[in-house]
């Protein structure tokens, strides 16, 4: 819920993005706005399109969530979205990227000016704390929180922890339309007394009290929160180093990274981090410290300063 009274939510009942030209245009010169700000790729591209129907003083700020060429792959037809993209998307004043390989790709593949482009990662929703620890488990405790989906590889990460030789819990965290197959492949290799999914939860972290290690089998990330949330409560992390913010984040002072797509070799990785002696403390106060919400929050406020 939003609850700060200095903004407010207008509902526009406009369920497509096509339909909404003329409703944004008209809501436009009613609220007479600096900036317009656009959190979506398809309605980035929308404005990017029609942006010379607005007043030239309206600056007109794109923030991308995705890795564009990846995500552009999926759309309803990549090769017209693609040249869409490369035609348009330079008319818009600024785009904001969440990692460096955001802002790589969309100069690259896009030829968008490196000066039209700026990165401001996502911050920690909140200041965390550390919950004392739990008694030793029987069982080393790792833990996932993803949507379960094709691109999360949750299937990889499945077939890696197979490998272990020690005893183990893998608490997989979240909903999606896999949760069916995941489940075959969980039955499949005998693994129901090792592998839980256990569905969405408000506080993904408090199911598994003082997990050993995070993992991530994403195939690409824009900026991956979860495990920013993992690492801000001081768990290491073992994933793939995919496309995106994912090497952003994990270096050796915090997690592993695994290069390519190795099963064998991940299962190696969870092996080395848990005879690993991380500083958990460690971990925790150098993610709170780079990606607090008043640091981040306040490449925000220089940025709109310097749009005036």
């Amino acid at each position: 819920k939003i609850t700060n009274s200095d903004v407010k939510v207008i509902d526009m009942k406009i369920a497509n993005v096509r339909k909404s030209l003329f409703g944004i245009l008209k809501l436009s010169r009613t609220i007479k706005p600096d900036i317009i700000l656009s959190a979506a790729n398809h309605l980035n591209l929308f404005l990017a399109i029609f942006k010379w129907l607005f007043p030239k003083r309206i600056k007109i700020i794109a923030r991308e969530s995705s890795i564009v060429s990846i995500n552009t792959q999926r759309s309803w037809n990549p090769v017209i979205y693609h040249w869409l993209l490369r035609t348009f998307y330079k008319k818009i004043d600024l785009i904001i990227c969440q990692s460096k390989y955001m802002q790589d790709d969309l100069v690259s593949n896009y030829h968008i000016k490196v000066e039209k482009t700026k990165i401001i990662h996502n911050p920690l929703k909140q200041t965390v704390t550390r919950s004392e620890a739990a008694k030793p488990a029987a069982f080393v405790k790792l833990i996932t929180v993803a949507r379960l989906s094709k691109e999360k590889g949750l299937d990889r990460l499945i077939r890696a922890i197979s490998k272990l030789k020690i005893p183990y819990r893998f608490i997989i965290i979240g909903e999606g339309r896999m949760h069916e197959s995941l489940q075959k492949l969980i039955d499949n290799l005998s693994l129901q007394q090792h592998v839980i999914l256990a569905g969405r939860r408000e506080d993904p972290f408090a199911e598994v009290p003082d997990p050993d290690l995070f993992l991530m089998g994403s195939y690409y990330e824009g900026f991956p929160n979860a495990m920013l949330e993992a690492i801000a409560l001081g768990i290491p992390v073992v994933a793939f180093n995919a496309p995106g913010g994912i090497a952003e984040l994990v270096d050796s002072n915090n997690g592993i990274l695994v290069e390519g797509n190795d099963e064998e070799e991940f299962s190696r990785a969870i092996e080395n981090a848990l005879n690993k002696k991380f500083d958990k403390i460690q971990i925790q106060e150098a993610a709170v410290k780079r990606f607090n919400i008043d640091v981040i929050m306040n490449q925000w406020y220089d940025l709109f300063d310097s749009l005036k």
